[in-house]
């Protein structure tokens, strides 16, 4: 029964005295409380009439929780509070009530956080109002507090899911995006440019197909404001006039202040230490391994956009184009400069030095587990400032980084210098195979390489047979192999000529059973191509050749005049100590006649058999 003056002059007695006198003194209580515990009592005892016990009976609501609640020790929960709007609304308590009652639980409204709390309790609860828009309960609640943009499409239907206005909203998201951009350093000209995008339901990757070049992209990633003409066509698309011309002001005036500072130095710096060393791109490009039809332009688009890769990672570029430290250190401080802006535009709780520490050196999340212990998930939440880390932990992470990192620097430079000794490895081949192999490798490929010698002038060297020398299944005659290395510029190939000597005698002697013959097709081989290429340095027939080298290979009786003639025609001067081999084997060729070969003693053991 609501509350009468006149009921206290004597019409009441007994009990119904006693609860009158207890809502009079609660109103009187009330009147030093908090807005909302006076409105909750005001409710109770003036309108609906009733003590604090007989609200508890009817509303489900405890009698502890309602008298903390009209005392102002506690704030009312949401479901709390929506169990007694339930129960008001069915005892037809007036609507400006309950409406000043929600607003002094979720504000005024003048931010967004409490037009969010306004919208979920005219919802039913948070759950409900997720459940309405089609999000989960925990992403409505990273929305409320902040910690995740509010996306405008997302706030008018969620206004229109409980008949909010969708226009107060809208306000409030704006002034809330322009609050949070400038709180991270925004310029104010990129803060307007934003919520111009946000409000369009545009974002970063949506800004290519809406006509903005890949390097303004890039630019604004950094916070840096490229020029307004590659700007404008976008800015049409996203805003009336009157804003387009607001926003061109705000450009102008903050591209000026932005060309006092420091430009990307750390690009310009690296194009100039590769073009002094005189490395190209591709090479740098290869060094890390990248991937990918045309590799060098990461690279390009490190040196003039200040592009970051973790693939060619600063510390390595650094690293292979410098070796002095103080200008290492210049290079990597006008990195980490930089990037520092690029990591505002993140939530302020993130542990910066521990990202850039990372990036300095290319690591991924998941490349933390072998280094930290960490898995992904885990060192994400330490890196995002999710999770609670000691200074003492802190210090322990960024030393085990940097420690990774300078291996795996090491390990980069180790792989250069083997680069570097296998580019000069073709000048000095230590054998055939590699001969073949190595100028393969300097050209590209077999199929490069057989094409360079065709335009060199050499015959008879197509693919299959270079990868038949390169793999050991063919040692071709030294002629061949020298044109092949005078052709290609080869500065040495004494080595290569000892084992052409060892693997062309003993693809002989699988073919030759006479030691004599064997020599003797060794010194054709060195300098001419075939029997028939050797056979006009010997004045008579080639048939004469193959007839007096048949009778050799099989240790026949032949005058030292036929033994000595192809030795003469090879350039084999008398003095030299092949001149007496070859000698000692022709004067002990009957004695190796005497004696069974083992191609014949094998056929007798088999008709024995």
């Amino acid at each position: 029964m609501p509350l009468n003056s006149h009921d206290l002059d004597g019409s009441l007695k007994g009990h119904a005295l006693r609860n009158a006198h207890l809502r009079e003194r609660a109103l009187r209580r009330a009147e030093t409380a908090p807005p909302l515990a006076r409105l909750l009592v005001t409710i109770r005892a003036q309108i609906l009439g009733l003590t604090r016990l007989e609200l508890a009976r009817r509303s489900k609501v405890s009698r502890g929780t309602l008298r903390d609640l009209e005392l102002g020790i506690h704030t009312p929960t949401r479901r709390i509070l929506q169990q007694l709007l339930a129960f008001y609304q069915r005892c037809g308590v007036p609507v400006e009530h309950l409406e000043e009652l929600r607003r002094l639980y979720a504000g005024a409204g003048d931010t967004l956080e409490q037009l969010i709390a306004r919208l979920e309790l005219r919802a039913g609860s948070s759950r409900e109002l997720a459940r309405r828009v089609g999000i989960s309960a925990a992403t409505l609640w990273e929305y409320r507090r902040g910690n995740f943009p509010l996306p405008l499409e997302l706030l008018r239907r969620m206004c229109a899911a409980v008949g909010e206005d969708a226009p107060e909203g809208e306000t409030l998201w704006r002034e809330a995006e322009r609050q949070r951009l400038r709180q991270r350093g925004y310029p104010e000209a990129l803060v307007e440019f934003w919520v111009l995008c946000g409000r369009g339901g545009y974002s970063e990757k949506h800004l290519s197909s809406l006509g903005m070049s890949t390097p303004a992209v890039r630019r604004l990633r950094y916070l840096e404001l490229p020029p307004w003409s590659e700007v404008v066509e976008v800015a049409r698309r996203l805003g009336n006039d009157e804003e387009v011309q607001n926003l061109e002001g705000l450009w102008r005036r903050d591209e000026k202040s932005q060309l006092t500072g420091l430009p990307d130095a750390f690009g310009s710096r690296l194009r100039q230490l590769r073009k002094k060393q005189g490395v190209s791109r591709r090479e740098l490009a290869d060094l890390f391994d990248i991937g990918g039809k045309k590799p060098a332009r990461i690279i390009k688009y490190i040196e003039e956009d200040g592009f970051y890769s973790a693939q060619a990672y600063p510390a390595g570029l650094v690293a292979l184009l410098t070796d002095r430290d103080k200008e290492r250190e210049s290079l990597l401080a006008d990195w980490q400069q930089r990037r520092t802006q690029f990591h505002r535009r993140h939530r302020p709780e993130t542990r910066f030095d521990l990202r850039l520490a990372r990036e300095l050196y290319g690591f991924e999340p998941r490349d933390m587990e072998p280094i930290l212990g960490y898995s992904s998930l885990e060192y994400q939440k330490i890196e995002r400032g999710v999770q609670p880390l000691s200074d003492t932990a802190y210090d322990r992470i960024l030393r085990a980084i940097h420690a990774a990192g300078q291996r795996r620097v090491e390990a980069l430079l180790q792989q250069r210098r083997q680069r570097d000794a296998e580019r000069v490895a073709w000048q000095h081949p230590p054998s055939v195979a590699a001969l073949i192999t190595l100028l393969a490798r300097r050209e590209g490929g077999l199929i490069p390489l057989s094409r360079h010698l065709k335009q060199l002038g050499l015959k008879g060297l197509w693919t299959a047979r270079l990868r038949a020398i390169g793999h050991g299944e063919e040692v071709p005659p030294w002629c061949v192999l020298e044109r092949i290395a005078r052709s290609c510029q080869v500065t040495s190939c004494d080595d290569v000529h000892e084992d052409w000597r060892q693997r062309y005698r003993e693809q002989l002697r699988r073919i030759c059973p006479s030691p004599l013959g064997v020599e003797l097709r060794l010194l054709i081989g060195e300098i001419a191509e075939s029997l028939r290429d050797f056979s006009p340095r010997l004045g008579f027939n080639y048939s004469v050749l193959v007839r007096d080298l048949q009778k050799i290979d099989r240790d026949d009786s032949v005058k030292w005049f036929h033994v000595e003639r192809i030795v003469r025609a090879a350039g084999l001067p008398s003095d030299d100590a092949r001149w007496r081999e070859i000698h000692a084997l022709w004067s002990t060729a009957s004695d190796r006649r005497k004696m069974p070969s083992p191609r014949r003693w094998a056929a007798s053991a088999a008709r024995q058999d």
